[in-house]
Protein backbone atom coordinates (compact mmCIF):
# COMPACT_ATOMS: atom_id res chain seq x y z
CA UNK A 1 0.00 0.00 0.00
CA UNK A 2 2.98 2.27 0.51
CA UNK A 3 3.62 2.32 -3.25
CA UNK A 4 -0.01 3.20 -4.00
CA UNK A 5 -0.01 6.02 -1.47
CA UNK A 6 3.41 7.22 -2.65
CA UNK A 7 2.17 7.59 -6.25
CA UNK A 8 -1.06 9.25 -5.16
CA UNK A 9 -3.18 6.26 -6.14
CA UNK A 10 -5.93 4.80 -4.06
CA UNK A 11 -5.11 1.34 -2.67
CA UNK A 12 -7.77 -0.27 -4.93
CA UNK A 13 -6.20 1.26 -8.04
CA UNK A 14 -2.75 0.04 -7.02
CA UNK A 15 -4.08 -3.51 -6.47
CA UNK A 16 -5.98 -3.46 -9.80
CA UNK A 17 -2.92 -2.28 -11.73
CA UNK A 18 -0.82 -4.96 -10.01
CA UNK A 19 -3.29 -7.67 -11.03
CA UNK A 20 -3.37 -6.39 -14.63
CA UNK A 21 0.45 -6.39 -14.78
CA UNK A 22 0.51 -9.98 -13.46
CA UNK A 23 -2.06 -11.03 -16.11
CA UNK A 24 -0.01 -9.42 -18.91
CA UNK A 25 3.08 -11.28 -17.69
CA UNK A 26 1.12 -14.53 -17.52
CA UNK A 27 -0.19 -14.08 -21.10
CA UNK A 28 3.38 -13.51 -22.34
CA UNK A 29 4.36 -16.80 -20.73
CA UNK A 30 1.36 -18.51 -22.39
CA UNK A 31 2.39 -17.09 -25.79
CA UNK A 32 5.96 -18.28 -25.27
CA UNK A 33 4.81 -21.76 -24.22
CA UNK A 34 2.48 -21.99 -27.24
CA UNK A 35 5.26 -20.93 -29.62
CA UNK A 36 7.57 -23.59 -28.14
CA UNK A 37 4.84 -26.23 -28.42
CA UNK A 38 4.08 -25.40 -32.06
CA UNK A 39 7.68 -24.83 -33.15
CA UNK A 40 9.98 -26.70 -30.74
CA UNK A 41 13.16 -26.08 -32.76
CA UNK A 42 12.58 -22.34 -33.21
CA UNK A 43 13.82 -19.83 -30.68
CA UNK A 44 13.16 -16.11 -30.36
CA UNK A 45 9.72 -16.47 -31.98
CA UNK A 46 6.45 -14.80 -30.96
CA UNK A 47 3.11 -16.43 -31.83
CA UNK A 48 0.01 -14.58 -30.61
CA UNK A 49 -2.45 -16.86 -28.84
CA UNK A 50 -5.21 -16.03 -31.39
CA UNK A 51 -3.07 -17.16 -34.37
CA UNK A 52 -4.23 -20.31 -36.15
CA UNK A 53 -1.47 -22.61 -37.42
CA UNK A 54 -2.64 -25.57 -39.52
CA UNK A 55 -0.07 -28.37 -39.80
CA UNK A 56 2.78 -26.60 -37.95
CA UNK A 57 5.14 -29.47 -38.79
CA UNK A 58 5.27 -28.05 -42.35
CA UNK A 59 6.29 -24.55 -41.16
CA UNK A 60 9.96 -23.56 -40.77
CA UNK A 61 10.72 -20.34 -38.89
CA UNK A 62 13.84 -18.20 -38.77
CA UNK A 63 14.93 -16.07 -35.80
CA UNK A 64 12.85 -13.12 -34.62
CA UNK A 65 9.63 -14.11 -36.40
CA UNK A 66 6.46 -12.41 -35.12
CA UNK A 67 3.05 -13.93 -35.89
CA UNK A 68 0.43 -11.40 -34.81
CA UNK A 69 -3.21 -11.49 -33.77
CA UNK A 70 -5.71 -13.57 -35.76
CA UNK A 71 -3.16 -14.71 -38.36
CA UNK A 72 -3.90 -17.93 -40.21
CA UNK A 73 -1.17 -20.14 -41.64
CA UNK A 74 -2.39 -23.10 -43.68
CA UNK A 75 0.59 -25.35 -44.36
CA UNK A 76 -0.56 -28.26 -46.50
CA UNK A 77 2.80 -27.78 -48.29
CA UNK A 78 6.04 -26.42 -46.74
CA UNK A 79 6.14 -22.79 -45.62
CA UNK A 80 9.41 -21.02 -44.84
CA UNK A 81 9.46 -17.75 -42.89
CA UNK A 82 12.96 -16.23 -42.80
CA UNK A 83 14.63 -14.23 -40.03
CA UNK A 84 12.83 -11.11 -38.77
CA UNK A 85 9.59 -11.73 -40.68
CA UNK A 86 6.64 -9.86 -39.20
CA UNK A 87 3.02 -10.90 -39.78
CA UNK A 88 0.60 -8.15 -38.72
CA UNK A 89 -2.96 -8.65 -37.55
CA UNK A 90 -5.16 -10.88 -39.70
CA UNK A 91 -2.55 -12.06 -42.21
CA UNK A 92 -3.45 -15.21 -44.21
CA UNK A 93 -0.76 -17.49 -45.64
CA UNK A 94 -2.18 -20.56 -47.37
CA UNK A 95 -0.48 -23.17 -49.54
CA UNK A 96 -3.72 -24.79 -50.68
CA UNK A 97 -5.81 -24.04 -53.74
CA UNK A 98 -8.50 -25.71 -55.82
CA UNK A 99 -8.51 -26.49 -59.55
CA UNK A 100 -11.64 -24.64 -60.67
CA UNK A 101 -11.12 -25.58 -64.33
CA UNK A 102 -12.83 -28.90 -63.61
CA UNK A 103 -16.36 -29.64 -62.54
CA UNK A 104 -17.17 -29.80 -58.81
CA UNK A 105 -16.12 -31.27 -56.51
CA UNK A 106 -12.87 -29.42 -57.15
CA UNK A 107 -9.60 -31.23 -56.59
CA UNK A 108 -7.33 -29.64 -53.97
CA UNK A 109 -3.63 -28.96 -54.54
CA UNK A 110 -0.90 -27.23 -52.59
CA UNK A 111 2.33 -25.42 -53.45
CA UNK A 112 5.08 -24.26 -51.05
CA UNK A 113 5.46 -20.64 -49.92
CA UNK A 114 8.76 -18.95 -49.11
CA UNK A 115 8.95 -15.60 -47.29
CA UNK A 116 12.52 -14.35 -47.12
CA UNK A 117 14.38 -12.42 -44.40
CA UNK A 118 13.07 -9.04 -43.23
CA UNK A 119 9.64 -9.19 -44.88
CA UNK A 120 6.72 -7.35 -43.30
CA UNK A 121 3.17 -8.44 -44.16
CA UNK A 122 0.65 -5.69 -43.36
CA UNK A 123 -2.69 -6.22 -41.64
CA UNK A 124 -5.18 -8.32 -43.56
CA UNK A 125 -2.78 -9.20 -46.37
CA UNK A 126 -2.81 -12.61 -48.06
CA UNK A 127 -0.02 -14.72 -49.51
CA UNK A 128 -1.29 -17.51 -51.76
CA UNK A 129 0.16 -20.85 -52.89
CA UNK A 130 3.43 -21.07 -54.81
CA UNK A 131 4.67 -17.58 -53.96
CA UNK A 132 8.13 -16.39 -52.90
CA UNK A 133 8.31 -12.96 -51.24
CA UNK A 134 11.81 -11.55 -51.64
CA UNK A 135 14.07 -10.26 -48.91
CA UNK A 136 13.18 -6.94 -47.17
CA UNK A 137 9.90 -6.58 -49.06
CA UNK A 138 6.76 -4.98 -47.62
CA UNK A 139 3.27 -6.21 -48.41
CA UNK A 140 0.78 -3.42 -47.67
CA UNK A 141 -2.36 -3.88 -45.61
CA UNK A 142 -5.07 -5.75 -47.49
CA UNK A 143 -2.84 -6.71 -50.44
CA UNK A 144 -3.18 -10.13 -52.04
CA UNK A 145 0.08 -11.71 -53.27
CA UNK A 146 -0.63 -14.19 -56.08
CA UNK A 147 2.75 -14.02 -57.85
CA UNK A 148 6.32 -14.02 -56.57
CA UNK A 149 7.76 -10.71 -55.38
CA UNK A 150 11.40 -9.66 -56.00
CA UNK A 151 13.57 -8.46 -53.08
CA UNK A 152 13.20 -4.89 -51.74
CA UNK A 153 9.72 -4.39 -53.19
CA UNK A 154 6.57 -2.77 -51.84
CA UNK A 155 3.38 -4.63 -52.80
CA UNK A 156 0.06 -2.83 -52.56
CA UNK A 157 -3.42 -3.50 -53.83
CA UNK A 158 -4.41 -1.90 -57.09
CA UNK A 159 -6.43 1.26 -56.97
CA UNK A 160 -10.04 0.43 -56.06
CA UNK A 161 -12.61 0.75 -58.81
CA UNK A 162 -15.56 2.94 -57.89
CA UNK A 163 -18.92 2.55 -59.55
CA UNK A 164 -22.04 4.59 -58.98
CA UNK A 165 -25.15 2.75 -57.80
CA UNK A 166 -27.05 4.64 -60.50
CA UNK A 167 -25.03 2.78 -63.17
CA UNK A 168 -25.96 -0.65 -61.86
CA UNK A 169 -28.77 -2.44 -63.64
CA UNK A 170 -31.28 -3.50 -61.03
CA UNK A 171 -33.80 -6.31 -61.15
CA UNK A 172 -37.29 -5.11 -60.15
CA UNK A 173 -38.97 -6.89 -57.23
Amino acid sequence: MLLGNFLGWSPIRAITLGILAALRFFMRLVNLARARALFPTSRDVFVHWTAEIKQPENVTLGKGVVIGQRCTIGAAAPIYLGDDVHLSKGVLIDTGYADITTLPPYKSFSKPIRIERGVWLGAGSMVLAGVTVGENSVVAAGAIVRKSVPPNTVVSSPRPTLQSLADIERVPR
